[in-house]
């Protein structure tokens, strides 16, 4: 096997959580339907998921379901032809992608899910309850 692969046993929890969590939720009938990145605890009442809160979701899963420590987890953002809009995935280890969209509907290798689009954003999914504080002060401050 070559030293980049992915273990077979962890190929099976990453691709089992990533297509569990894709048959989640209602998938917003648009591009994005959530302003804000949604708290765990707050999914199942969503009305709708966009990208945002299936990374969310799958991040939860790998944690509290298989034991994966966060700090193997970020978030991250990509942008560019033929996406319309900023995507959202997780990708785990900084190299395996999970993905709600069509690029990469199994766990694949995160230089083939951002070939041809910008990575615009990278976010530790330990960082996200300090994101989300930080949004709620500087739109109290507006």
């Amino acid at each position: 096997m070559p030293t980049d692969a992915l273990p077979p046993n962890q190929r099976a929890v990453l691709t089992e959580i990533n297509t569990t969590v894709n048959q989640q939720g209602r998938p917003c009938p648009v591009d994005s339907c959530l302003e804000d990145w949604p708290d765990a605890a707050a999914l199942e009442q969503l009305d709708y998921w966009d990208c945002k809160a299936y990374a969310v979701a799958k991040a939860d899963r790998l944690i509290r379901q298989s034991g994966y420590d966060p700090a193997r987890l970020d978030y991250i953002l990509v942008e560019g032809p033929p996406l319309h809009i900023t995507h959202a995935a997780l990708v785990v280890d900084g190299r395996w992608v999970l993905d709600s969209g069509l690029r990469c509907r199994d766990v694949c290798p995160l230089a083939d899910f951002a070939a041809g689009l910008q990575v615009t954003g990278r976010l530790p999914v330990t960082e996200l309850p300090y994101l989300r504080q930080a949004l709620r002060v500087t739109r109290r401050a507006e």
